[in-house]
C-alpha cells in the first residue's frame, strides 16, 4: 500500500517504456523506424500500454502487481502438485509475494517480471519430467517454446536455455532427439520474428539493433552492491539458515532430493544469467525468487516448534518490508537510487516531440519522442558519418514521418547533415545548442 500511496518518481527505464509505447502508437515500427535495442515482445507490449493507459504508471503497476500474485500462486501450487514438500502449504507463496518487493522498483512492469512468468512454466515442465522419466515430447519442446519467448521479452534469459540442457543432462534420460526439441522450441520463436523482418527486407536492422547489441558481457550498474547487499540482507541470512538446515535436518524422498538440486543449479544458473543483463538493478533479480523462496519455505517448515516457526516468518516479512520501505524513503543511507531517476532537462521545452543527439532521457519527461532515434548508442555513429547515403536517407525519412518541434544538438551534429538536407535547414532557427522548428 505504501508504494500505491506515496509512489516513487518515474524511473528512467519507466520512462523509456513509456516513449516506446507512445512512438509505437504514432506509427514508427520497432527497430526500423524507432531506432532502440529493446526486445521486440516487451515494446510491442509497450504499444499496448500506452494504448489503453498512456502514461498511467499506477496502472503499470496495478498490472506488474496481478503478475505478482499470478506467480506467487502458481509457483506455491507447483510445489504442491509436486510434492517438494511433506506438507501440502501455501507459505512458499506468502514468502514470494513479500520477496517480491524487497525493493520498490520491483513492482514496475519490468520484462524481467514478464519473462519470469515463462520460466515458472519451464521450471514446471522440468519438475514433470524428472518426475516421471518418460518420453513426453510436449513436456520439452513447450519448455523450449517458453525460454525463447521469454527471451524475446529480455534476451538475457537465452541462458536458461544451456541451464535446461544441463538439468535435463543431470537428471533424466536426456536423448540427442530431446536436446533437439529443446533446442527446435526455443528457436522457433526466433525463426518466426526473423522471417517477419525477412520478407519486408528489413533483418538488418533486427539484427543491428537488437542482437548484437543485447548479446554483450557489458554490463551498466543501476544500483551499488552496497545497497544490493543491505537490500537482500534478510533474505541472503535466511538462505543461509536454510542451506544449513537442509544440510542437517531434512528428510527427503529421492524425487524430493532431485527437485532440491534443481532449484539449486536454477539459482546458480540465474547468477550467469546477470553476466549478461543489460542494466543491473534490483528487478534484475527477479529470477532469484523461486529458488529462494523454495529454499527458505524449507527452512521455516522444518522448525519443529510452531511458535518459532512462525516466529521466524514473521522477523522475515517484517524486515524485508521495513528495509524496503526505509530504503525508498531515503531513512537508510546505504542504499542508493540516484541513478534511477532522470532529472528534468531543458525544463524550457514542453509538450514538444524532440530530438535528442545525447545520452539525457529527463528531456522526455515533459516531451515526446521526434524522428526515429530514441537510444543514443545505436543511433549515435548515424549522425556522426552523414558522408553515407544510408544515414543521411535514414533521417530525412524520419524527419518526413515524425517531423521533431525541438532539436537538441550539443555536439553541433546537426550542422553538416543540415548542408546534406538544404530543404529542412531554412525550417528551424538555432538559438545556442537547440534548434526550434519555425512556426508556419
Amino acid at each position: 500500500m505504501p508504494l500505491f500511496i506515496a509512489p516513487m518518481p518515474v524511473t528512467w527505464q519507466e520512462l523509456k517504456a513509456m516513449v516506446i509505447g507512445e512512438s509505437l502508437n504514432q506509427g514508427n515500427a520497432l527497430y526500423t523506424t524507432l531506432v532502440d535495442d529493446t526486445a521486440p515482445l516487451f515494446g510491442w507490449m509497450q504499444g499496448w500500454m500506452d494504448f489503453a493507459f498512456s502514461r498511467s504508471n499506477t496502472a503499470r503497476h496495478i498490472i506488474a502487481l496481478v503478475l505478482i500474485f499470478f506467480q506467487a500462486s502458481f509457483f506455491s501450487i507447483l510445489l504442491i502438485g509436486n510434492k517438494a514438500y511433506n506438507e501440502n502449504t501455501y507459505v512458499p507463496a506468502l514468502i514470494f509475494g513479500v520477496l517480491a518487493l524487497f525493493s520498490f522498483d520491483l513492482l514496475s512492469l519490468s520484462p524481467e517480471l514478464l519473462a519470469s512468468t515463462l520460466l515458472l512454466f519451464v521450471l514446471n515442465n522440468l519438475f514433470k519430467e524428472i518426475e516421471f522419466k518418460e518420453q513426453r515430447d510436449e513436456l520439452v519442446l513447450n519448455a523450449g517454446i517458453y525460454l525463447g519467448t521469454a527471451s524475446l521479452i529480455l534476451f538475457s534469459y537465452f541462458i536458461f536455455l544451456i541451464g535446461t540442457l544441463v538439468i535435463l543432462f543431470v537428471f533424466t534420460r536426456l536423448t540427442f532427439r530431446k536436446a533437439m526439441l529443446l533446442v527446435f522450441g526455443f528457436a522457433l520463436p526466433h525463426v518466426l520474428l526473423i522471417s517477419v523482418f525477412f520478407f519486408k527486407n528489413e533483418q538488418h536492422y533486427l539484427v543491428n539493433h537488437f542482437y548484437i547489441p543485447n548479446f554483450t558481457l557489458s554490463t551498466l550498474s543501476i544500483i551499488s552492491t552496497q545497497s544490493l547487499l543491505v537490500l537482500c540482507a534478510i533474505p541472503l541470512l535466511y538462505l543461509l539458515f536454510s542451506l544449513v538446515m537442509l544440510n542437517r535436518e531434512a528428510h527427503f524422498t529421492k524425487y524430493q532430493s532431485q527437485l532440491m538440486q534443481v532449484m539449486l543449479l536454477w539459482f546458480i544458473i540465474s547468477f550467469f544469467q546477470l553476466l549478461f543483463t543489460r542494466e543491473r538493478t534490483p528487478h534484475s533479480f527477479y529470477v532469484f525468487l523461486p529458488p529462494l523462496t523454495y529454499f527458505l519455505s524449507h527452512y521455516l517448515l522444518l522448525i519443529r516448534r510452531k511458535w518459532l516457526a512462525e516466529t521466524m516468518l514473521l522477523i522475515l516479512l517484517a524486515a524485508t518490508l521495513t528495509i524496503s520501505f526505509l530504503g525508498k524513503n531515503g531513512v537508510v543511507k546505504s542504499i542508493n537510487y540516484n541513478k534511477f531517476f532522470s532529472s528534468v532537462a531543458h525544463p524550457e521545452i514542453k509538450d514538444k516531440k524532440v530530438l535528442l543527439l545525447e545520452s539525457n532521457d529527463g528531456v522526455f519527461l515533459q516531451n515526446q519522442l521526434g524522428s526515429f532515434f530514441l537510444n543514443w548508442k545505436l543511433s549515435k555513429s548515424i549522425f556522426e558519418e552523414p558522408t553515407y547515403f544510408e544515414n543521411i536517407s535514414l533521417i530525412e525519412k524520419s524527419f518526413q514521418v515524425n517531423t521533431p518541434d525541438v532539436i537538441i544538438d550539443p555536439s553541433d551534429l546537426m550542422k553538416p547533415i543540415f548542408e546534406k538536407l538544404p530543404t529542412w535547414k531554412p525550417l528551424y532557427r538555432k538559438e545556442g545548442i537547440i534548434y526550434t522548428k519555425i512556426s508556419n
